[in-house]
């Protein structure tokens, strides 16, 4: 098992059969036993990316390699993964100690190995699986062939006939020269609506138009060597279209199976190698004994502090501690790589921090890869050694929570992540900043990319902000609010308004000064290229 680039989502996109677009190319390198927050706000893709990880949902494109393998058409079973989900999802009728030592039933444990006739056996099984194969490309093959041709075929009507483009375009073609043709007289005749058809018998010398009429039908018959050019070309298209139909619904029932092509040929392919590998396994491993099951489920209910509480059922637990239940009923199966899908969003403020601190201490011990997804940005920061931001299904900054917080990307995942302050500004050059009639320097080295005069933005978290008597910006306390620990003091300077903390109570209405170190500022651009709803450089 490699450290560095453990799990790699490389060009992974997610399109539903609505053409709604949940993630667009992301790209994210998990390095083995790292804790990764996937943080956004809701409809981000967070947990749409969580979810193909786990299997419960495929990827329009891209690939999931985890130590190497791609794993995108993994069934869930046979994924390196397990998955705490946001409701528990406990058995009601099980209690604590059958609810975790659900998954150890079916586990199995390696033995000695395979032997001479179990290898033999194996062998029978992968060219057993090449002819299955074999067939199942030939079959694919075919199908591939039938919907080519269709569509070839369709693309020949529509050569034939380019006026019209689509069934819509059709029956608008239609109406609008039925209007002049002899079928007018018809209606105007009888006062009721028609329809028509071509007669199999003797079509290219009449045609018979079928007239309803309450419960009775007649037929009225045309010689056709007498219409005009328009009602010929109703005709024409009237015999085109009925041809049309069926063909279309096939089309769309095959283009359907054209597009799972790839997949089931890539599969089939590998089928003579996959049987065996299965075959082989099942033969070099068995099932847990009561004894094992037992062990490792008492050292998971140690782990997440739930003696004690084996014989209880789900309904006699608090919220946390069913979360502690779930917990360990997906560790206790020994994954890889541990998905948790805002376990904490049900639970109250402080039992959701000692949570926190049991999953990082949890982390600690056991050494998984976890990937947590929320919308909690101090969860975030206080679980995560990488933190991938995320905002309409891309990503915005992948860093750790000290840079995703004193240097965001961009001016979103600024305002997304904790409390700031933005001022536009412009580069003076030599690393000052010019704001207003005040000329200050900064440290961050990414302010020396601009040039010269370039309008920017620079960044000051609130905490970073000192209230002196003269500063940088002079202002006015418009509001205070006691946090416990500080006051939030709100401060109008002109055309903003600025937020910083503070442990001393400020009366509103007072003048103040504001200042700050040049170290905690942070510059980015004020202009946005490309998407105008992401915030770029």
């Amino acid at each position: 098992m490699q450290n560095k680039n453990f799990i790699q989502l490389s060009n992974i996109s997610k399109t539903y059969d609505d053409g709604y677009v949940a993630v667009k190319d992301i790209n994210i390198n998990i390095n083995n036993g790292e804790f990764v927050t996937l943080l956004g706000p809701s409809g981000c893709g967070k947990t749409t990316i969580l979810k193909m990880l786990a299997g419960f949902e495929l990827p329009t494109s891209g690939k999931i390699i985890v130590n190497n393998i791609d794993i995108k058409d993994l069934p869930i079973n046979e994924r390196p993964t397990a998955t705490v989900f946001q409701d528990y999802a406990l058995f009601p009728n099980m209690n604590i100690y059958q609810n975790i030592t659900y998954g150890l039933k079916v586990m199995r444990k390696e033995i000695s190995g395979i032997t001479n006739q179990d290898f033999k056996d194996s062998e029978k099984v992968y060219r057993e699986g090449i002819k299955k194969a074999a067939n199942e490309i030939k079959k694919i093959n075919n199908q591939q062939g039938k919907l080519l041709r269709q569509i070839s075929k369709l693309n020949d009507l529509y050569k034939k006939y380019p006026e019209v483009e689509s069934i819509k375009d059709m029956r608008e073609l239609q109406y609008e020269m039925k209007e002049k043709s002899f079928l007018k007289k018809i209606k105007d005749k009888y006062g009721i609506d028609y329809h028509f058809y071509i007669s199999r018998k003797n079509k290219n010398k009449e045609a018979f138009y079928k007239i309803r009429w309450g419960f009775h039908d007649r037929l009225i018959k045309y010689d056709l060597t007498k219409l005009n050019k328009w009602e010929k070309m109703i005709l024409e298209l009237r015999k085109w279209y009925l041809y049309k139909l069926p063909i279309d619904r096939k089309i769309d029932l095959l283009k359907e199976q054209y597009n799972d092509l790839d997949l089931k040929s890539s599969y089939w392919q590998n089928y003579p190698t996959l049987a065996r590998e299965k075959y082989e396994k099942k033969n070099s491993t068995r099932k847990l004994t009561k004894n094992e099951i037992k062990e490792k489920a008492t050292e998971m209910i140690e782990l997440v502090g739930l003696k004690g509480n084996e014989t209880k059922y789900p309904n006699e637990l608090s919220g946390g501690m069913q979360q502690r239940v779930a917990l360990a009923r997906a560790l206790v199966v020994q994954p890889q790589i541990l998905l948790l899908d805002e376990p904490l969003s049900a639970l109250d403020a402080k039992v959701r921090q000692q949570m926190q601190l049991e999953l990082k201490r949890i982390h600690k011990e056991l050494g998984l890869t976890f990937i947590l997804v929320t919308h909690d940005q101090e969860e975030a920061l206080t679980l995560s050694n990488k933190i991938v931001v995320m905002s309409k299904g891309r990503v915005q900054q992948i860093d750790t929570p000290k840079m995703i917080y004193d240097h965001p990307k961009n001016e979103w995942v600024a305002n997304f992540v904790g409390k700031v302050n933005l001022f536009d500004a412009t580069y003076a050059g030599n690393s000052k900043i010019k704001f207003g009639s005040q000329t200050f320097k900064a440290s961050d080295s990414l302010v020396k990319r601009f040039k010269v005069n370039t309008k920017i933005k620079f960044m000051v978290r609130p905490e970073d902000i000192k209230i002196v008597k003269k500063g940088i910006i002079q202002g006015k306390v418009i509001d205070t609010v006691y946090k416990g620990m500080t006051y939030t003091i709100m401060i109008k300077s002109k055309n903003h308004i600025i937020m910083c903390q503070s442990l001393q109570h400020i009366n509103t209405n007072t003048k103040v000064g504001l200042t700050w170190s040049q170290n905690v500022v942070h510059v980015m651009s004020d202009r946005v290229r490309g998407n105008p709803n992401e915030f770029k450089f």
